[in-house]
């Protein structure tokens, strides 16, 4: 084969065409992000670093198998395997050992051998101002190592769906005075800026209402509190509830509550509820959720 005229290293475009001898967009997009990684990486990479996982089929079946023994405390993972939303970084493109799924630019999962010298050096590159929610076994000790006093323990609380009562809800929803105010949202009232609801990993406004779901209620014109999908895959949400601080303990977090978890519920779709405080506990025990544990998370200091 003759010269190819690139570094060593970087292999040609292959000549896949689409139909009429033209390469495919999709074909040309995927064939560029390969080849900016391989440039971009030496040609033996270090583990430690940090390379973008474009979430191609493989690459989310190695993801679903690399993170199968991390503890599962939303469904963050679930929705980068799905390709729903989200995005993945490993150590290697060609035989990646370590792992990190980053939710919303906030939200991070770490997946290998986070105790070895490789892999401390990937964690050490992670991103700051995150919130490290779950990883592989030693990973606390190691964040700790690492980030020391950066790394701020955070307690969260798990909740089970499974014990949810249509009957409970219908009686919770029947008797609480909010519950006729409560509107589903459509593109609108998702677009409506309000301090306390971002459509986050949701595209746009119209994808949140596409994938997505959300239920609010209005004063006037302004929104005063909401219940919707923060994350979304094929079987379940993550529950995101705000209400504003003005209009707290009038019993409307309940009645937005009853009407998120009843659309799911009704549809088979699991509302995955994590908590963060006392008051999301209260309010998830109220609702008919189950306690099945805490966990320790980490923001660490940007």
């Amino acid at each position: 084969m003759g010269s190819t005229g690139l570094p060593p290293g970087i292999l040609p475009f292959p000549a896949t065409t689409c139909g009429e001898g033209e390469p495919s967009e999709r074909f040309l997009q995927k064939s560029c992000k390969l080849f900016l990684c391989n440039l971009l990486a030496p040609t033996q990479p270090k583990r430690e670093m940090m390379i973008d996982y474009p979430l191609s089929r493989a690459h989310r079946l190695r993801i679903a198998r690399a993170f199968a023994n991390v503890p599962s405390v939303d469904i963050s993972v679930d929705c980068v395997i799905e390709d729903q939303m989200g995005e993945a970084f490993v150590d290697s493109m060609g035989d990646p050992q370590l792992f990190l799924i980053d939710q919303d630019h906030f939200f991070c999962y770490f997946a290998g051998n986070l105790t070895s010298d490789a892999g401390r050096g990937f964690l050490g590159k992670a991103p700051k101002g995150r919130l490290y929610m779950a990883g592989s076994a030693g990973w606390h000790d190691a964040v700790q190592d690492i980030f020391g006093e950066e790394a701020r323990p955070i307690e969260r609380y798990s909740y089970s769906s499974e014990s949810l009562s249509l009957d409970h809800l219908r009686s919770l929803s029947g008797s609480n005075p909010h519950t006729s105010s409560v509107q589903r949202m459509d593109a609108t009232l998702v677009g409506v800026q309000t301090p306390f609801f971002e459509i986050g990993a949701f595209d746009s406004p119209d994808d949140f209402v596409e994938r997505g779901i959300g239920f609010c209620m209005l004063q006037g014109e302004q929104i005063i509190g909401v219940a919707y999908s923060s994350l979304v895959c094929s079987s379940a949400i993550e529950v995101s509830i705000f209400v504003d601080e003005d209009h707290r303990r009038q019993g409307i977090a309940t009645a937005l509550a009853c009407q998120l978890l009843l659309w799911c519920v009704e549809r088979t779709i699991a509302p995955h509820w994590d908590a963060a405080n006392e008051e999301s506990c209260l309010l998830a025990e109220k609702v008919g959720y189950t306690s099945v544990g805490k966990y320790t998370a980490y923001f660490v200091k940007g």
